[in-house]
């Protein structure tokens, strides 16, 4: 019986621990902290090691192994700034026998492999950057060694850093059959080498700010009237083998980001024959039509679609959390596998994303405390009729319950929930909660039983990992789950794996109307997934959501209560960017708070303003201090 907790270090930190070849849970750092994307390169307390082991029943003491993996460390490249260990850092003993190290690539390919139940599998790895070291090679080794090796003193040499990867998994090894490199360059945001840094520095360039993968590839779907300025074949060569080409890099950018959709549009296509290039060719060298893939750039549904289409690939499998923050899965499953010794051949496929820590209960007490009023109550063990029922009333639900997700992809336990027919304006109602563009599209749920009623595509997808196109007799009834291009980002669900919405898409059925929910995630912009009953609840007074939804029950959101609201001394307002990619940030010392145009606004014209006080920035500002009751 062996027990092996996974850590990742780096952008989007995480733990995980597996036991047993059973992925148990699965926390990133942001969602501890609550801050977005957070991360550091050294190993410390602000990691979520104990939360994870407590997700899974477990202590340090019952840990057999743990594996780090260090996304930022290169040889003579630690220390000062960049150490290898925080100096408050004293949950464990770094140089512990136990405490291993792996490298990112070959943690990545774990991370995609152990997970899907493949005995025999070809990977696909490709990011902007992995691992950093003298030979270029996959390693695997004990703390102490890696500790020496990169603070040793050695004569300068080449630093390779892997940027693409293609393993073949066979006999419960993996052998690395190529790896491409990265290459230095002084103006990374404009050389592009990959596929990766193709789609990175278009995004940033677009929107203007980090983190708009998701915004480029809805971008993408977008129709646009005038002659397209760019097109794939601008960007990457023809051929099996395309390459990037130059000189197609001289862009405007526009303040109506929907007057770039042919950019976008032109981008999508290039990047997507990169990558059905590069899976094509892994799958040829290794010979097994079973293919895994992981890193960011497999979280382009465009992208995983073409993949999944080619002829050569039998199956595909790609993890919820296929970005930097599932490291730390790929770690602790190869911990179990080496510790062990055991070659697994073959496990059980992971089709759950609920990895996290369970929703903290909301009781009827607490809810009417805060103005709530009970619909129903888990006693009378209708709370899944009751949610059915109000959703086709036309609310808009939000359940908190259950154990969180783990990946960037709320599936249904942190989830803004609406019927798209019955709730009028369903996908503009979702944006405005989220302050989102309004062309952003919402994601179907649907029972895995009736996903070809309504959708073409592939056999599954419980992590939204696949664009699937609408069936042209839906269309017009489920128009605000359709995006511009016909397709869908859809979310299939099973009474195994997602039982809750199984059951309410079930009672929706039975009701006589369509079982497809529209979906997004519980938290408002540059916001962690919500974790905490009291974010819940503030979160859930918004004026367009009707309900919240929790293990104990189904309540009422309160009508809003208007509150005058001034800034705070100390506050900062200051605006990024133009056009409606314009952010509005109340910043004061080390915090900083987005706000709404509106608000932020009434904030330059008038000393008080009288605003929501359940909108979701207000409680942020309040809490922050950066606003305060007038």
């Amino acid at each position: 019986m062996t027990v092996a907790l996974g850590i990742h270090c780096g952008h989007e930190s995480s733990c995980a621990v597996v036991k047993n070849g059973v992925l148990l849970a699965a926390i990133q750092q942001e969602r501890i902290s609550r801050r977005k994307y957070d991360g550091q390169e050294a190993l410390s307390n602000r990691l979520p090691i104990r939360e994870t082991l407590a997700a899974a029943g477990l202590t340090l003491d019952d840990v057999d192994v743990i594996v780090s993996s260090f996304q930022a460390a290169g040889p003579s490249g630690v220390g000062l700034q960049r150490p290898l260990v925080s100096s408050s850092f004293d949950i464990f003993d770094p140089f512990d026998e136990r405490h291993h190290v792996v490298s990112h690539h070959l943690a990545h390919a774990a991370s995609a492999l152990y997970p899907s139940g493949f005995p025999e599998a070809t990977v696909l790895v490709s990011d902007s950057a992995g691992t950093s070291s003298r030979d270029g090679a996959d390693f695997y080794i004990p703390f102490g060694e890696f500790f020496r090796t990169y603070y040793s003193d050695a004569s300068t040499s080449k630093i390779f850093t892997e940027m693409r990867s293609m393993y073949a998994f066979r006999q419960g090894q993996f052998e690395l059959l190529e790896r491409a490199f990265s290459e230095p360059h002084n103006q990374p945001d404009v050389f592009m080498q990959s596929e990766a840094s193709l789609y990175d520095n278009v995004a940033r360039f677009l929107f203007r700010k980090e983190h708009a993968h998701g915004q480029l590839m809805a971008l993408a779907a977008l129709p646009f009237d005038a002659p397209a300025r760019l097109t794939a074949d601008d960007i990457v060569t023809e051929g099996p083998r395309p390459r990037l080409r130059n000189g197609w890099q001289i862009l405007e950018a526009t303040t109506d980001i929907t007057k770039s959709a042919d950019i976008a549009h032109a981008v999508q296509e290039a990047f997507n024959r990169l990558v059905v290039s590069h899976a094509a060719h892994a799958v040829e060298l290794s010979g097994i039509p079973n293919l895994c893939c992981a890193g960011g750039i497999f979280l382009n549904l465009s992208g995983n679609t073409a993949i999944g289409a080619l002829p050569q690939v039998r199956d595909l499998y790609v993890p919820s959390c296929p970005h930097d923050a599932g490291i730390s899965v790929g770690a602790a499953y190869l911990g179990w596998a080496r510790t062990s010794r055991i070659l697994p051949a073959g496990s059980t496929k992971v089709a759950s994303d609920f990895l996290g820590r369970a929703a903290e209960p909301i009781t009827p007490q607490e809810a009417e405390a805060q103005n709530y009023a009970v619909s129903a109550v888990s006693a009378t063990g209708d709370l899944s009729r009751r949610a059915a029922h109000v959703l086709l009333d036309g609310a808009v639900l939000v359940r908190y319950a259950g154990r969180a997700e783990f990946g960037p992809r709320a599936l249904g336990n942190r989830s803004i929930l609406c019927h798209p027919v019955a709730c009028h304006g369903a996908k503009s109602k979702l944006n405005g909660i989220k302050k989102r563009q309004p062309w952003r599209p919402v994601a179907p749920m649907v029972r895995i039983e009736d996903l070809e009623t309504y959708f073409i595509g592939p056999g599954e997808a419980p992590f939204m990992n696949y664009d699937f196109t609408v069936r042209e007799r839906y269309r017009a009834v489920l128009k605000e789950i359709v995006h511009d291009d016909g397709s869908a980002r859809v979310q299939t669900v099973t009474a195994h794996n997602n039982p809750a919405i199984h059951e309410i898409l079930t009672h929706i059925a039975e009701s006589g109307q369509i079982p497809v929910l529209a979906n997004t995630s519980l938290n408002g912009p540059a916001q962690p997934i919500i974790e905490s009953a009291t974010d819940a609840l503030a979160f859930s007074r918004h004026p367009d959501i009707g309900f919240l939804l929790t293990e104990d029950g189904l309540f009422a959101s309160p009508s809003p209560r208007k509150i005058p609201v001034r800034r705070a001394d100390t506050t900062v307002m200051a605006v990024f960017g133009a056009g409606e990619n314009a952010q509005y940030v109340l910043s004061s010392g080390d915090t900083a708070v987005p706000v709404g145009r509106n608000l932020f606004v009434a904030l330059l014209e008038q000393e008080s303003v009288l605003t929501d006080s359940t909108a979701a920035d207000v409680v942020e500002c309040l809490r922050a201090g950066v606003l305060t009751n007038a």
